[in-house]
């Protein structure tokens, strides 16, 4: 029986018997748990893998191809193809559900732009990945990553994309359809969108207090009795009431109304004592105010005049003293005032108005 020399590595195999030996192995690989053991399975995966590393690229891509169906291959000899050159790791990327999260976040963190974008296409990825690909930061993985109706999104995850759309804004229209975004993140993302996006989020978040405010009525007098001493109370009890105004400031306010405040507006143009007391008799954040002077489109002093109760003439007072001119961003400011009942406009600015106060905390 002649004996087997040992392989000389060195040396490269001829081409039609290593690729003979790839094909085999790796159908070997595939066979079903019934013909074999995991150990077995093992054994080959291992072979076939110091086969492949010492292979070239067009040999790599037949056995990819052959692998990305198969749910039973060992995930090394997976994880080795799907972080190999794009072309290699393709099949394995479209196609292999075997792929763990534990394997996608290696090929998250070693691959390509490439490798991401078409993990970011694949079905039902996990918050743990699209928190992955979404701190990359990369434009077109995120596209695809929102687009991915099957991708689960956490908060963190969310408000990070947030961040980013403030700087991107086409991220902004897929994030108002993501079911994740909750409408903290939406008031947020409020302020870098163009007026459709602002208005799909007024549409989809501006929602009546109803409910609240018919169970905690009797909250109030409590709180009251107390002095007010729990300023988290306050703060919630705040979102919740009916008033928006601010009814004691009026008491000692220089102005007989927030109305005769807006007409000085009008008359005087911004002045910062002004604006302060424009925020104080609104029930605002004086920084909110600022914030909301300084937008140049219209559909914030709108939310505000619709929650404060002020009329259309009042917006055309305020808008006037802020410099700005008749015009189709008027016309959408009004749109806006139109759209909102008063109890939507004072969600949309108390969630405003709660942010504000957070962060000055």
């Amino acid at each position: 029986m002649a004996q087997i020399e040992p392989m000389d590595l060195d040396q490269p195999a001829p081409p039609r018997a290593r690729d003979v030996l790839a094909r085999r192995l790796a159908d070997i690989v595939g066979l079903p748990s019934s013909r074999l053991t995991p150990r077995e399975r093992w054994i080959v995966a291992d072979l076939l893998h110091d086969l492949l590393r010492a292979s070239d690229e067009t040999l790599r891509q037949r056995v990819a191809q052959r692998l990305s169906t198969l749910n039973e291959a060992p995930h090394r000899l997976l994880r080795m193809l799907a972080t190999d050159r794009f072309e290699v790791a393709r099949p394995i990327l479209e196609d292999c559900q075997a792929l763990t999260d534990f394997d996608m976040l290696e090929i998250v963190q070693t691959g390509t732009i490439q490798h991401r974008t078409l993990v970011a296409r694949r079905e039902d990825v996990s918050e743990t990945v699209a928190a992955a690909l979404a701190a990359y930061g990369e434009p077109e993985v995120v596209e695809r990553l929102l687009k991915n109706k099957t991708a689960i999104l956490a908060a963190p995850t969310v408000d990070h994309l947030v961040g980013m759309a403030l700087d991107n804004a086409r991220f902004a229209p897929l994030l108002i359809r993501r079911e994740e975004l909750r409408p903290a993140q939406a008031f947020r993302l409020f302020w870098g969108c163009d007026g459709t996006d602002r208005r799909a989020i007024l549409d989809r978040f501006a929602v009546d207090r109803t409910i609240l405010i018919d169970a905690s009525e009797d909250i109030f007098p409590m709180a009251q009795a107390e002095g007010w001493s729990d300023p988290l109370v306050g703060r919630i009890l705040r979102y919740i009431d009916r008033r928006q105004r601010n009814r004691e400031a009026i008491a000692m306010s220089p102005f007989v109304s927030l109305e005769q405040a807006m007409e000085a507006l009008r008359r005087e143009g911004v002045r910062r004592e002004l604006v302060s007391e424009i925020a104080t008799l609104s029930g605002i954040d004086d920084r909110l105010m600022t914030r909301m002077f300084d937008d140049l489109a219209g559909e914030p002093l709108a939310v505000l005049c619709k929650a404060t109760g002020l009329k259309w003439e009042n917006f055309q007072a305020g808008w006037a003293g802020l410099g700005r001119s008749e015009g189709p961003i008027m016309d959408q400011a009004r749109h806006v005032y139109d759209m909102l009942s008063v109890e939507k406009a004072q969600t949309v600015l108390r969630y405003w108005n709660l942010s504000h106060e957070a962060d000055r905390d």
